[in-house]
């Protein structure tokens, strides 16, 4: 039971943030890229997996300059630079769900030492 909603808080916030990749439309990336770079360079040095969600948060804008073409431009679904959006966008959906699914806490079942252990974590 726990997986499953584990799984949907993953796929939840995936899309969410996913989405938020259209606020990078404009001058206002300048800003967002590297907030997001340098947030990524502090998980990594901490050793969390948040950092997946901030390397790839950038690169979900693949994904919306692949939609942009296809509504502005024709036949540019066959094109090469279509295909490497779309792959770009996708690395960084997968980088997304990769580090949520590692950073969401686990189902806790009991204390030792006053720090709640994961239900992983367990002896038996």
């Amino acid at each position: 039971m726990n997986k499953v909603i584990k799984s949907v808080a993953v796929l939840f916030l995936t899309a969410v943030i996913t989405a938020g990749s259209v606020f990078m439309i404009g001058p206002q990336i300048m800003i967002i890229v590297p907030t997001v770079i340098v947030a990524g360079i502090i998980f990594a040095v901490r050793r969390s997996f948040l950092s997946l969600v901030c390397f790839g948060y950038p690169f979900t804008f693949g994904l919306v300059s692949a939609y942009i073409g296809y509504s502005e431009g024709t036949d540019y679904a066959r094109t090469s630079a279509f295909a490497i959006s779309m792959v770009i966008g996708l690395v960084g959906v997968g980088l997304i769900a990769a580090g949520l699914w590692k950073a969401l806490p686990g189902r806790t079942t009991r204390k030792a030492n006053g720090v709640a252990e994961p239900a992983d974590a367990r002896d038996g």
